[in-house]
């Protein structure tokens, strides 16, 4: 699978989730033969607790189904993995992370209304011990689009 089909999976999730009422993040894992292990958006305002985050849950689905180890898998999410997230996916062995928009992106596109805490995926992969494949920038403009309603409202 290409890092922008595996994006465009994601963007598929985010909107979902747009539609649920929650933030515009998506999120699928792909196998190294391409299978989709699972997919996911955020549920923190269903869920009422801000750990949902779309990274963690999909995660969580596929280590239930397939183990906790996931070497070999790519998560792709539609905006760069906060420190929980990118912990999540490493824990759980993934061996690649492609994200489209970068935090920093995000959080300037809603006018700093959409809070985490600023430290760049890369960062952290740079203090791993086991650094994951990290890729951003993948179909960056069609993953800000999603913060942005008609009539310039902002989604978070």
């Amino acid at each position: 699978m290409t890092d922008e089909a595996g994006i465009r999976l994601a963007l598929t999730e985010a909107e979902r989730g747009l539609k649920a009422g929650e933030p515009p993040f998506g999120v699928v894992i792909i196998s190294h033969d391409g299978e989709v292990m699972a997919t996911g958006y955020d549920t923190v305002r269903t869920a009422g607790d801000w750990t949902y985050h779309a990274e963690v849950e999909t995660v969580r689905s596929a280590c239930r189904r397939y183990g906790p180890n996931l070497i070999g898998a790519t998560l792709y999410t539609t905006v760069e993995p906060c420190p929980m997230c990118f912990t999540s996916a490493w824990l759980a062995n993934i061996s690649a992370i492609v994200f489209g928009a970068s935090m920093a992106e995000v959080h300037v596109a809603t006018h700093g209304q959409q809070r985490e805490l600023s430290i760049p995926a890369d960062r952290i992969n740079e203090m791993s011990p086991m650094p994951i494949h990290l890729r951003g920038g993948v179909l960056r403009e069609e993953c800000l689009a999603l913060f942005h309603l008609p009539g310039g409202t902002i989604k978070i």
